[in-house]
């Protein structure tokens, strides 16, 4: 039988989120994963985005880990209108920017640029 005992619980959303993070290989590619792209187009049944971009943030500094970039440089260039339309997602983002160059991670700041859209 399917795992029966697993029938009826979801994964939350922060596990969600870190398994899209870690679906990213060492290079930024997903290999076909499916999970980030269907993440980014039903969260908001859940959160808002602003709240789940609140939560790729809150990640990063404690891993530094490119993946949570990678991860938000695919919501970019996958769903542009979102960028360009909520104000609060805007303003993470550019929180993101903040942070990663207070870290130090140029590469990370570029990553998540949203002014050349």
């Amino acid at each position: 039988t399917m795992g029966s005992s697993t029938l009826g619980k979801a994964a939350s959303l922060d596990a969600l989120l870190v398994e899209c993070i870690h679906a990213f290989d060492d290079n930024g590619d997903l290999h076909a994963n499916l999970l980030p792209r269907t993440l980014l187009l039903m969260h908001r049944w859940y959160v808002t985005s602003t709240e789940l971009a609140g939560k790729l943030l809150m990640i990063y500094p404690i891993w530094q880990n490119k993946n949570s970039c990678r991860m938000t440089r695919f919501w970019i260039v996958t769903f542009p209108a979102e960028f360009n339309l909520d104000l609060g997602l805007i303003q993470i983002t550019e929180e993101f920017r903040e942070v990663a160059a207070q870290l130090g991670c140029e590469e990370h700041f570029k990553l998540i640029d949203i002014s050349a859209m």
